[in-house]
């Protein structure tokens, strides 16, 4: 069979499997006539297989998916978001996709929904996903046109229960795209328009966005924000606009997937902090655990927030790093015994490689990177010691050693 223009036969799916661990660019040179299939596109789905096995992995079991471009795999929603994505719709919904890509949101999604119309303008990029949700999700229906204009010449009385749009982040050269005006296509321009056809805006945007910026833009018909992080990564800011809603208030959902669960912490208060622990108790009890949010708290800024739900205090308002008196449950970061508290002095850490020789080092608000600090502090990289190089509220530099989620005595 002919897909998007290559000849696809089940003897390319068996080539593709035998040589799932090959070098891609050695395959290519390696001469082998009478193939009857096209083995450049057999090759571009074992390279982008290798890429996409930590990303998509429930689609990769099914031998016969397939890619339609290189860059499909680098630009591709990570499983763990679109499972994500797809519980934020109803089971009866009927959801336009207005930028298809992949299709991995699609995928997760229609398994939720009564139905989902995708959009792809590129015309290879749609028939490779016509052909993978003739296999993998029935009710999933692809049309490759502009998402404009299927939006400018749809009926008025169609609609949605939900719109789902990922503006292309990327303009001539592969320059990257932060502002919703400066995407493809133009969401803001398009909010009146796709009003007419749906309750619910879901907009799926760079984690470079501005937050606050982000609110203005949007209106006042905005309900939710949410920082999806995964392995601690920012990965994309998420936008709810539902036009339905009477004056409503904003939800902020700060997630952080560690490769086996989800992290979550929601607040309706952002970029508010309480005072920052003063520098004179850091030494005492109060201080004996270290705290440190993930990058979606950080994204959003709400650490006051954080710090009124987990008793935790910020060292300092630019530090990042949050101490309190015990072990929290369900802390939207990494929490750590603080083994004892440095002195960033020449007198003070002259010794420290003698009693930590390996060292996970990183610094937060530190005059130093964490390359530069454990070469000054002559310790090798590694083992299951932390040292975290900050500033505390006064202004002194500390160097703050512990031990993740382990009881030890204070030195």
């Amino acid at each position: 069979m002919i897909i998007a223009g290559h000849q696809v036969d089940e003897t390319m799916f068996a080539y593709i499997a035998s040589n799932r661990d090959a070098d891609a660019y050695k395959l290519l040179l390696k001469a082998e006539p009478g193939l009857s299939f096209d083995k450049s596109f057999a090759v571009l789905q074992i390279e982008c297989r290798q890429r996409a096995k930590n990303k998509i992995s429930e689609l990769l079991a099914h031998e016969e998916f397939l890619f339609p471009k290189a860059i499909s795999a680098e630009q591709c929603t990570h499983e763990a978001v679109a499972r994500f994505h797809s519980s934020l719709f109803g089971f009866n919904d009927r959801v336009l996709d207005m930028t298809m890509g992949l299709g991995v949101d699609d995928y997760y999604i229609s398994q939720c929904v009564l139905s989902v119309t995708t959009i792809e303008l590129d015309k290879e990029i749609a028939e490779v996903g016509e052909y993978n949700f003739a296999l993998l999700a029935p009710n999933v229906t692809v049309v490759n046109a502009d998402s404009v204009d299927f939006l400018m010449t749809l009926s008025d009385d169609v609609r949605y229960d939900a719109i789902f749009i990922d503006p292309a982040r990327r303009g001539e050269g592969g320059k990257r795209l932060y502002g919703f005006a400066d995407c493809q296509p133009d969401v803001l321009s398009l909010l009146p328009m796709i009003r007419q056809h749906s309750s619910r805006l879901f907009i799926k945007a760079s984690p470079m966005l501005d937050v606050t910026q982000s609110m203005r833009d949007l209106g006042e018909r905005l309900t939710d924000v949410w920082a999806v992080s995964v392995r601690n990564e920012c990965k994309e800011l998420l936008f709810k606009l539902d036009f339905e809603a009477s004056a409503p208030s904003v939800t902020f959902h700060a997630m952080n997937f560690d490769g086996s669960v989800w992290q979550r912490f929601e607040t309706t208060t952002i970029f508010s902090t309480i005072a920052p622990l003063p520098a004179s108790n850091i030494n005492h009890s109060e201080a004996n655990y270290l705290y440190e949010p993930n990058a979606s708290i950080m994204k959003l800024g709400c650490y006051g927030a954080v710090e009124q739900a987990f008793g935790a205090t910020q060292l300092a308002p630019s530090s990042h790093l949050m101490v309190g008196d015990s072990a929290v449950a369900d802390f939207p970061g990494r929490q750590f015994r603080i083994m004892e508290i440095v002195p960033f002095k020449g007198k003070d850490i002259k010794t420290l490689s003698k009693r930590y020789p390996q060292l996970n080092v990183a610094t937060r608000n530190f005059r130093l990177s964490a390359e530069t600090l454990k070469k000054r502090l002559r310790v090798q990289d590694g083992g299951d010691i932390y040292l975290f190089g900050t500033t505390l509220a006064n202004g002194e530099q500390v160097l703050i050693v512990c031990v993740k989620g382990t009881l030890i005595e204070r030195i």
